[in-house]
């Protein structure tokens, strides 16, 4: 768990906005240095220049981290300027709609490799140099609540937001078996006031939406005009925020800053060690 940030050399992927702007300018408020990452270069600098104006040291990097290869660069170019890693936070997420059925088959490569692949990638390179450093370390993956319960639309972004949380798990106990200096804690928001509805605007070109009837039909239109307008309704980034930090500096693996989802997660356990079918949440609404 974090309980002091001077000094401390953070490294944030997903940066240029919403949460992991938020988490890198407030790792910066609290007296780390960081080296902030996103796959839209040209989002990184506004970011920046907030972190200087707070005295603490920056550097911007673009990359892709649904590929292994730009996951390594950013190992790179960290050790090139920190030659270390206290704080690593796997942020940059996106997410997809569309049904079993009709979702084309680069959609879910897309997400998979964005919101799960890429914290491997990251983990597997960054934990034996924090292993090395023998400090204490953190790793705070961003999950989302996605990964604790389940909703009967876009299957891909909540499956994938599953095996993220998963992942955490197993490499969390493999990490206190072992007794390691690296600590890792989750966060799994609610819906909380950002740009996620506008996935498509960081989508790689290898990933194009162009060929399949899928990305011409209402189904595909009208998903991000829905995340959109429950965004924009939800909870406020900052405030949503300020709470993670409150919950960083505890000895708790789960972070969870939407109290509205508790019910529904104890029941669903509940239903789970009794067999029965999976929970509906309309009951907890």
């Amino acid at each position: 768990m974090i309980t002091d940030y001077a000094g401390k050399k953070a490294v944030v992927t997903g940066a240029g906005s919403g949460i992991g702007e938020a988490l890198a300018v407030g790792m910066a408020e609290r007296g780390a240095d960081l080296l902030i990452v996103d796959i839209r270069g040209e989002s990184l600098e506004p970011v920046a220049e907030k972190i200087r104006a707070l005295g603490k040291e920056v550097y911007t990097l673009q990359a892709d981290v649904s590929l292994e290869e730009e996951c390594q660069k950013i190992y790179d170019y960290t050790m090139e300027v920190f030659g270390r890693c206290d704080i690593l936070v796997n942020n940059a997420g996106v997410s997809s709609g569309g049904g079993i059925t009709t979702i084309p088959p680069r959609d879910i490569y897309w997400v998979y490799e964005t919101n799960v692949y890429s914290h491997w990638y990251m983990m597997r390179r960054f934990i034996p140099l924090m292993e090395a450093q023998g400090d204490k370390c953190e790793i705070l993956n961003v999950c989302s609540i996605a990964g604790l319960v389940t909703l009967a639309n876009s299957p891909v972004y909540f499956s994938s937001k599953h095996a993220a949380v998963a992942l955490s798990e197993c490499v969390w106990k493999t990490l206190k078996q072992k007794g390691s200096n690296i600590d890792i804690q989750i966060f799994c928001p609610g819906f909380i006031q950002t740009n996620l509805w506008d996935a498509d605007a960081y989508r790689p070109e290898r990933f194009a939406a162009v060929d399949d009837p899928y990305y011409t039909s209402e189904e595909f239109k009208q998903y991000p005009v829905r995340i959109k307008y429950v965004l924009d309704h939800s909870a406020p980034l900052k405030e949503t925020i300020d709470k993670v930090f409150d919950m960083l500096g505890k000895d708790q693996f789960f972070i969870l800053t939407h109290d509205e989802f508790d019910g529904l997660i104890r029941a669903q356990g509940v239903f789970q060690a009794d067999m029965i079918q999976p929970i509906d949440p309309s009951l907890f609404q």
